[in-house]
C-alpha cells in the first residue's frame, strides 16, 4: 500500500513546483457605434483577454473620445468570464457629448480617430481582481448600408 502512494506524492509534489501563468493585461476597442433614435449610442466595446488562463472582467470604466472631442464615460459592472487568449463583447449605452457626436455624423469618408482610456477590472478568480488600466486609439468608418452605423 505504501508503494502505491509514492508515485502519488511524487506527482502532487511536483504539481506544486510549477509555475504560475503570468497574466498579460488586457485590451479594449470599439467594434461598433449605432446612433440610436434618441440620439443615444450603442457602443459594441471588444474586451480582449491576453492572459493565459481564464478570467473574470467585474467593471468596465472607459472615457470615449471622437476626433479629439470628448464623447462621454462609460463606468458599468460586467460579468463575463472570458477564455485564455479569448475576446468578448460588451454592449454599452452613452448620451455623447454635442461636438463628438456632430464630429461622428459629419464623417462620410471614414478613417475617424478615436480614443478610449479607462480601466478594467478583473482576475482569475473573484480574489485576485485587479484594475488594469486602458488606452486604445483607432479609426472608425461609416458602415455600408447601415446608416449611423461605425465600425
Amino acid at each position: 500500500m505504501k508503494r502505491a502512494l509514492i508515485p502519488l506524492v511524487a506527482v502532487l509534489l511536483l504539481a506544486g513546483c510549477t509555475t504560475t501563468r503570468p497574466i498579460f493585461p488586457p485590451a479594449t476597442s470599439v467594434q461598433e457605434i449605432r446612433q440610436q433614435a434618441d440620439g443615444r449610442w450603442r457602443v459594441t466595446v471588444r474586451l480582449q483577454n491576453y492572459a493565459l488562463r481564464s478570467m473574470r472582467f467585474t467593471r468596465l470604466e472607459l472615457r470615449l473620445s471622437i476626433a479629439g472631442h470628448p464623447a462621454g464615460l462609460v463606468d458599468t459592472t460586467l460579468d463575463m468570464d472570458i477564455a485564455a487568449t479569448g475576446s468578448d463583447v460588451a454592449v454599452l449605452t452613452l448620451q455623447p457629448d454635442v461636438a463628438a457626436r456632430a464630429a461622428l455624423l459629419a464623417d462620410k469618408a471614414g478613417n475617424i480617430a478615436y480614443n478610449l482610456d479607462g480601466s478594467v477590472r478583473a482576475g482569475p478568480r473573484p480574489g485576485d481582481q485587479r484594475d488594469y488600466p486602458l488606452t486604445h486609439q483607432g479609426y472608425l468608418s461609416p458602415v455600408p448600408g447601415l446608416p449611423d452605423a461605425w465600425r
